[in-house]
């Protein structure tokens, strides 16, 4: 008696329309562009793909809507990962109909935290969405400051002593110089129209840098009075990353 044939594997059904998938994206690279690019760009990427990956899942399930695509893209508009039911649209155009709105993550070498949406939406429902993505960004930006291998000093400050230590604080990593190599979002409000690439902390602070570095080095738990250009004072904390060489 012959046997019957063992029939092929059927392909794995499509998930359910609204069913959110993640999607990592990226244009193709060749070898010798990968090699002449160096570790150092994939190895930024990963962070930021680990450490967003919460915040975005999460913002995804607050905007609550089966027609939104929640996005991270490069400094460059190329986009590293896609949370959404829907298939992403060209990286030349948006599709006719579709809202879009995106925030810079510690820019302007960072990246942009965003989301589309098919379905044209009421406008009071975008400024809700908009200021859930401002919160997306500012948990990642807090993350990524927190957890950068590079610099020498940390600081941390605010008007109120209390958001010391949260998300919700001013936070700036310097080298040993005094130069900024990452501000997030609430200190470059806090501080405008200092600008940071300029002169770095003697710029923006009236506080000496010896004196912050001085006070990193005693490990003050404590709060010490931090005074910007204008005369204004924050509660601030500093911390050493490393030693300088």
């Amino acid at each position: 008696m012959s046997s019957l044939p063992t029939p092929a594997a059927s392909p794995a059904p499509p998930p359910p329309r609204g069913t959110p998938t993640t999607r990592t994206v990226g244009h193709p690279i060749d070898d010798a562009a990968r090699d002449r690019r160096g570790a150092d760009v994939a190895l930024d990427h990963e962070r930021l793909l680990a450490l967003s990956a919460p915040a975005m899942e999460d913002l995804h399930r607050q905007l609550d809507s089966p027609t939104i695509t929640v996005l991270l893209a490069d400094s460059a508009g190329g986009v590293l990962r896609a949370i959404g039911s829907r298939a992403l649209p060209a990286a030349s155009a948006v599709p006719p109909g579709q809202l879009g709105i995106a925030v810079p993550i510690l820019p302007p070498a960072g990246a942009l935290l965003g989301f589309l949406d098919a379905d044209a939406a009421p406008v009071e429902w975008l400024g809700h969405a908009n200021a859930l993505l401002h919160t997306a960004a500012c948990l990642i930006e807090h993350r990524l400051i927190e957890t950068e291998p590079r610099g020498f000093l940390l600081l941390r400050f605010h008007r109120y002593a209390s958001v010391l230590g949260t998300p919700l604080e001013a936070l700036v990593l310097f080298d040993a110089e005094g130069a900024v190599l990452l501000a997030n979002h609430t200190a470059r409000a806090l501080l405008a129209p200092c600008a940071f690439g300029a002169g770095g902390a003697a710029a923006c602070f009236a506080t000496q840098w010896c004196g912050i570095v001085g006070y990193a080095a005693l490990g003050l738990c404590e709060p010490f009075v931090l005074r910007d250009r204008r005369g204004g004072g924050f509660s601030a904390q500093a911390s050493l990353r490393r030693q300088a060489t």
